[in-house]
């Protein structure tokens, strides 16, 4: 078992995702975070509905503010879903906005038609495709491109000194394609969550 590998005094953080019963895991460590909406956390959450909020999101938020703490900061996570969540240079965070990813439209294209293949997301991309395959890329891939675009442009033209990081598995099709300075940090959540753990146990 995974357990077996740690220290007696191992801190510990758990996000979870899934309605999954994790309390398993408490016999595993000195001190056991698992993350949810009642857990304190080093920024200022105005989101509505916390109980309903990703964890991935907010800690990709989090890890974006202890990178860049005196900017304010849009993170595009291109996973599963594209989400874009933007932290201000106070700490105050109020929400974003959440789309298909890659997978999830390349999908719905074969589903919901009769003819669309199901193709694979690939680097190749264009603005305009000259057959079925190349035009789904470009609607596809090209077009998460411009959305990626339009939220940047949009939160520049509001917000001073912004800072943009793109996370996320699907991440590299994208960051050297972006306009303006874009920070690519695989690792984002994972730092996030980091920072929660130590702010509720200092002694990490």
């Amino acid at each position: 078992m995974y357990c077996d590998n740690l220290s007696p005094d191992t801190f510990g953080i758990i996000s979870n995702v899934t309605n999954q019963n994790l309390s398993s895991f408490n016999s595993c460590f000195t001190e056991l975070i698992i993350l949810d909406h009642t857990t304190v956390v080093p920024i200022n959450n105005h989101y509505k509905t916390p109980e309903t909020l990703g964890n991935d999101r907010l800690a990709a938020v989090v890890g974006a503010n202890s990178l860049y703490p005196d900017k304010n900061n849009l993170v595009i996570d291109v996973g599963t879903c594209i989400k874009y969540d933007f932290i201000d240079s106070e700490k105050n965070y109020s929400g974003g906005s959440i789309s298909p990813g890659l997978d999830m439209k390349f999908s719905a294209l074969n589903h919901y038609t009769q003819k669309l293949p199901r193709i694979e997301k690939q680097n190749d991309f264009h603005i305009s495709g000259d057959s079925t395959h190349s035009a789904l890329l470009s609607g596809v891939m090209f077009g998460s491109l411009m959305e990626m675009q339009g939220f940047i442009d949009q939160h520049t033209s509001k917000n001073d000194s912004l800072q943009v990081i793109v996370t996320g598995g699907d991440h590299a099709f994208f960051v050297g394609r972006l306009k303006g300075t874009i920070f690519a940090e695989p690792d984002l959540v994972v730092k996030g969550l980091f920072q929660i753990l130590k702010y509720n146990v200092p002694k990490v």
